[in-house]
């Protein structure tokens, strides 16, 4: 077993796209996310990051997304969570952890519409042993029989919806229309990739995650929000708090109307 204080520091040299927040300066150590995992949990991440280096089945969302998420699941028990997006399972294997830990059965759903990917995620799934905790489903996560789905394997509203799937502007409009109303009151909605930056990201060239959010937000005054990043345009030169240039919008559900 590797020693528990080495683990993430192994790619601080490295100098692959990916591994980029481990080469900022000051950032020579462990984060929670894995600092906090079982040995066996994390030969699990280690073993992961080694098959899609060489697949180059590239697209986890970054340290700074997974560590808010940990905060937010482990901090406050969201325990009926659904994700648009599994890419190869990189966030599904962490909070599939974060749940097992907390004793949280049921509490992940998680859609893409490739079957490739799921199929990558759904291996991965069962090395880790996470069956109880994580169903993954090869859906379009703008089905509209998708939100019901979720409830049914959840066991109630969700109540932390994450929004990483195609980046398209048209279809992230048409996952926040149907996925809003489904989110229980007081619940969040986390939106990656939605800086300018990212905006390259929509293959239809329409502005992407930002301009949806932006637009839906317009349309909906109501609904808090917050938009990290939003500005960035580089993943180059000083970075502000929040280390990802990609953005990161969060919408919260008030537990009842606002009567001014």
């Amino acid at each position: 077993m590797e020693h528990d204080s080495f683990r993430s520091r192994c790619w601080t040299t490295d100098p692959r796209p990916r591994y980029w927040w481990h080469r900022l300066p000051g950032m020579d150590y462990v984060p929670p996310v894995y600092s906090d995992l079982a040995d066996d949990e994390w030969l699990i991440i280690r073993d992961w990051f080694q098959e899609t280096d060489q697949s180059e089945r590239i697209g986890e969302c970054v340290v700074p997304l997974i560590s808010l998420l940990h905060g937010i699941i482990m901090g406050n028990r969201a325990d009926r969570i659904v994700q648009l997006g599994t890419c190869s399972g990189y966030s599904m294997l962490l909070i599939g952890f974060m749940l097992r830990r907390m004793d949280a059965v049921h509490g992940l759903f998680t859609l893409d519409c490739d079957p490739e990917m799921c199929a990558i995620a759904q291996r991965w799934l069962s090395r880790a042993g996470l069956y109880s905790f994580v169903r993954i489903e090869a859906l379009d996560s703008t089905t509209p029989a998708a939100p019901e789905a979720a409830v049914q394997y959840l066991g109630g509203a969700p109540n932390l919806i994450i929004l990483d799937s195609s980046h398209e502007y048209a279809a992230t409009l048409r996952e926040l229309d149907l996925w809003y109303p489904a989110l229980a009151p007081g619940g969040m909605i986390f939106l990656h990739d939605t800086s300018r930056f990212a905006q390259d990201f929509d293959v239809t060239h329409e502005g992407g995650v930002r301009r949806a959010l932006l637009e839906w937000r317009a349309a909906n005054p109501n609904v808090e929000a917050l938009l990290l990043n939003g500005e960035s345009r580089t993943m180059e030169g000083p970075r502000p708090l929040y280390k990802d240039a990609c953005g990161l919008g969060i919408l919260h559900k008030p537990t009842m109307p606002d009567s001014g």
